[in-house]
């Protein structure tokens, strides 16, 4: 009696843990996704444990986006993955428009849940673009979007100014966070995301 009590709690657990990881059908709109943020972050200045610690006089600005989303689902849902492709517009010193873009991929994304993915643009990239290496003014940016994929299909996404993206070949120069000094910052603020492969 008490093997079976245990095979049919077993039996539960294992179906219910099924139910939580059963394949999610995402489709436009199923994604919903707010106004990105941006500002300037400066260069995290960290302190460590048996080394000398170093004068940083000058932290450099990075151009930090963030976006909140939502994904619609049966509530704890598991989405296994969602690939965000974040598009910065600027004009560089000479007038010409240019876009920056790059992908973040976020993993086991819970459904109906308030969720934050982040990205940011290197100083050395921003100082390039805008001819100050130094200080970065966030009024230099003149568009921001954001796709979101699943499975290869756009499935939501938010802009500042249409899909101005499509007008001009975007360039790479948009890094996760996982690719930036604030990687071990704010790490369950933002949902979960797949560490870059370079």
């Amino acid at each position: 009696m008490k093997s079976l009590l245990a095979l049919a709690a077993v039996s539960v657990l294992t179906l219910s843990t099924l139910q939580a990881q059963q394949q999610i059908q995402l489709k436009l709109g199923d994604v919903k996704v707010e106004a990105p943020v941006y500002e300037a972050q400066k260069t995290p200045n960290f302190q460590a444990g048996d080394v000398k610690g170093k004068d940083v006089p000058n932290p450099r600005d990075w151009l930090e986006i963030e976006v909140e989303f939502e994904v619609k689902g049966p509530r704890d849902a598991v989405v296994k993955d969602l690939l965000f492709r974040y598009y910065v517009g600027f004009r560089d010193t000479a007038g010409t428009p240019r876009v920056l873009s790059g992908d973040v991929k976020h993993i086991n994304v819970i459904t109906s849940e308030k969720n934050f993915s982040v990205a940011y643009v290197a100083p050395n990239t921003l100082g390039e673009i805008t001819g100050d290496f130094r200080r970065f003014q966030p009024n230099s940016v003149e568009a921001v979007g954001v796709e979101v994929y699943y499975n290869g299909v756009i499935v939501g996404g938010t802009t500042t100014k249409g899909k101005f993206w499509e007008a001009i070949s975007p360039q790479p120069g948009v890094l996760g966070k996982a690719d930036t000094p604030f990687a071990l910052l704010w790490i369950d603020r933002y949902a979960e995301a797949e560490k870059s492969s370079r």
